[in-house]
């Protein structure tokens, strides 16, 4: 057994007897690195919407000419259908804002853009959530998979010894990339337990760099709040785990990427007619990113979401 796996049973154990909420980091300088997907609005309803996110990293910890702040902004359109009864497509549209400060010149790098498109396709294996039998507890599972497109910008050239060269600071990865995961839902009257998997395999891109498959998954306790005036208040909690494999360039392993992190986060989602929004406050708990050259900073997710 890993160290980082024991690391995330540990965590698991932590969270079941002391609910405080983990959900996962983009490891290693996270522009390009993934999806925050968070509790999706009502699972048997379309919808479409936007969401934004920031995040930050202090990189190249133990370099005093390379030490840097790195801050991500994305704002994503969002969308889910149902082309078919038991089939969900969903997609995510990211426009980024990466911002790069060497902390020894205050010298600024700047990047915007749109970045890469990520389409997925869910099949419902079990649903018994619109079942007419009275269940006492109800049971939500989804398979699926999907790519991500190499719509947002690549262009990884290293540049001199006073500045910082980071393949993950770009606007996309440049490569065309596969993802696989499920998705299950408990529900017992005003509780509910979701947890989700979901597994990243990267391919090459033009310029023979490969960025490491990435294993993300995540258990989140939710509770379910409705008032007379039809509003509804979930409030959650959860844990989750992601560990990213080493990126190569021209086959040649670059150690200082990879790595785990866990997240405690403090979240609401809320509901009313055809609106929903939301906001989850994530703060790192224990991280080991990049060959300890890598440190993860709190981060913000707010969205606002039309049920369709």
């Amino acid at each position: 057994m890993t160290k980082a796996f024991q690391i995330f049973i540990l965590s698991f154990f932590i969270m079941l007897t002391n609910p405080t909420s983990m959900l996962a980091c983009e490891v290693c300088g996270c522009g390009n690195g993934g999806s925050f997907f968070g509790i999706l609005p009502q699972s048997h309803k379309g919808f479409i919407g936007l969401r934004y996110g920031y995040k930050s990293y202090d990189s190249h910890l133990s370099s005093v000419n390379l030490k840097a702040q790195e801050d991500f902004w994305k704002t994503e359109l969002w969308a889910r259908v149902y082309p078919f009864k038991k089939v969900q497509v969903l997609a995510f549209v990211p426009y980024l804002i990466n911002q790069q400060t060497i902390q020894k010149t205050s010298k600024q790098v700047h990047l915007n853009g749109l970045g890469d498109i990520t389409i997925l396709a869910n099949y419902y294996v079990v649903n018994t959530v619109n079942d007419t039998v009275n269940r006492r507890f109800n049971h939500n599972l989804l398979i699926g998979g999907g790519t991500k497109l190499p719509t947002g910008k690549y262009k990884y050239d290293l540049l001199s010894d006073t500045e910082v060269a980071n393949a993950n600071f770009q606007l996309g990865t440049g490569s065309v990339d596969f993802l696989l995961n499920l998705v299950y839902t408990m529900r017992h009257k005003n509780w509910g337990l979701n947890y989700d998997f979901s597994y990243k395999i990267n391919t090459q891109n033009s310029d023979n760099y490969q960025f490491g498959n990435r294993l993300n998954t995540n258990l989140a306790l939710l509770y379910f709040q409705k008032f007379d005036t039809g509003f509804t208040l979930i409030p959650n909690a959860g844990l989750a785990f992601e560990q990213a494999a080493l990126d190569t360039k021209n086959r040649i392993v670059n150690t200082q990427t990879g790595g785990y992190a866990t997240f405690g986060t403090v979240g609401v989602e809320s509901y009313y007619k055809s609106f929903s929004m939301g906001i989850n406050y994530q703060e790192p708990i224990i991280q080991d990113l990049s060959g300890g050259e890598l440190r993860a900073n709190a981060r913000l997710n707010v969205h606002f979401t039309i049920l369709i």
